[in-house]
Formats: structure tokens, sequence, C-alpha cells
């Protein structure tokens, strides 16, 4: 009679206890949390340095920015300008009546979002440099959460405009403090930008704007 031989009960233990190992080993190489905020990260680079080039196409057909429609607030391309994006005078949102903006000047605020993004077109649509559904992003829905948004810097007497945002990613976040990072610190005042800077120390606290660093487009 012929005998078959098997694994016993201990070998298939070590086995499944090695597999396990691997297992883990691999998910810690891999580090699908890390993984999934970069991913996050490279989508907000991307749509940032879609709504700067946007800003720097309108500047090039019109001589102003956005923002310049509304007399009462920013008359002059040299004047800063500040603030998140789905603030009406960047020109995602608009407010339903843009035709009136530059005799009214109406208020820069971000009153007309809903829970879909903006309710109305903004300048940059208006004019095809964005495509509608832009504003469908969560960075313009009302929900949305200080953190997560994107914002729009212009200093004073200076032509280049940055679209910053909040990391996600470690690996961004560990370059924060270091001698050559791209990060930069924004200072907040009333809740919009009002400086920009270098990102000298590494941040304990990245849940807040006010102590977070910066990813900025164009990074230099």
């Amino acid at each position: 009679m012929k005998r078959f031989s098997g694994f016993t009960l201990i070998e298939l233990l070590v086995v499944i206890t090695l597999i396990g190992i691997l297992a883990i080993a691999v998910l810690s190489a891999l580090n699908p949390i890390e993984q999934i905020n970069k991913a996050r990260d490279a989508g907000k680079r991307a749509d940032a340095s879609q709504l700067l080039t946007a800003i720097d196409r309108y500047f090039a057909s019109n001589e102003k920015f956005p923002w310049n429609n509304y007399l009462s607030h920013i008359t002059s391309v040299d004047l800063a300008f500040s603030g998140s994006a789905e603030m009406i005078g960047v020109g995602v949102c608009g407010d339903g009546d843009e035709t009136d903006d530059a005799a009214g000047g109406d208020a820069l605020d971000a009153s007309q979002i809903d829970s879909g993004g903006c309710a109305n077109d903004g300048y940059l649509v208006n004019t095809q440099e964005l495509k509608a559904q832009f504003g469908k992003r969560t960075y313009f829905e009302s929900t949305a959460v200080v953190i997560d948004k994107l914002y729009i810097y212009k200093a004073v007497n200076e032509p280049s405009v940055s679209v910053c945002f909040v990391p996600a990613s470690k690996a961004t976040r560990d370059t924060a403090g270091d001698a050559d990072t791209s990060l930069k610190d924004l200072t907040f005042t009333g809740g919009v930008p009002t400086a920009i800077d270098e990102c000298l120390t590494a941040p304990a606290d990245w849940t807040t704007v006010d102590t977070a660093c910066f990813v900025c487009i164009p990074e230099e």
C-alpha cells in the first residue's frame, strides 16, 4: 500500500505565520494611507496649476485679474490680493450678475457656493479659461474644511500669483524645515493669507492653516 504524506499542523502554522509576516511587511512598505495622501496631493497640484494657468491667461487677455472687476475692493493689478479659491472675485465662482460688478463693486465673499460647489460661474469660467466642472470640486463646496481649500496670494507690486494648499502626504510634510524645502509659510489674518515666506520650521500641528506649511504653485 502507498503512504501519502502531508503537512503537519505545526508546518501549516509556520507557513501561515510566515505569510502573515510577509503581508505585514508589504503593507508597511506600501502604506496605503500614504499612497492615498500622495494621490490627493498630486490632484491638488494639478488643480492648483490649472487655476493658476487660467488666471494668467485671463490677465494676458484682459490686462487685469479677475478680482480687478470688483472695483470697490481692488482697483489696480499692482494691489495685493489673497483669499480662498471659492471667493467671489477669484473667478471660479460668480454671483450670477457678473455684468454689474464693475459698476457695483460686489462684496468679495464666498456667499455664492452650496453643497455642490459654485452656485454660479465666475469670470474664468465665463471666458472659458476654466470649464464649469472645475467649480464642482470639493474646494468650492460650502462643506469644505479650511485645511483642504486652495488659497490664492498675490503681493503688492508683484505680477506673480501663487496658488497654495496644505499637503497631506508624510513624504512632503517631512521636508518642512529643511534648508532646501520648497514648502511655504503663509501668514493668515482674518482667515486670508497676508504674507508668504519660507517654511523654516517643521510644524507641530498640520490641522490648522495658522500653523501648517503649504505647497505653493509655482513651486520654487
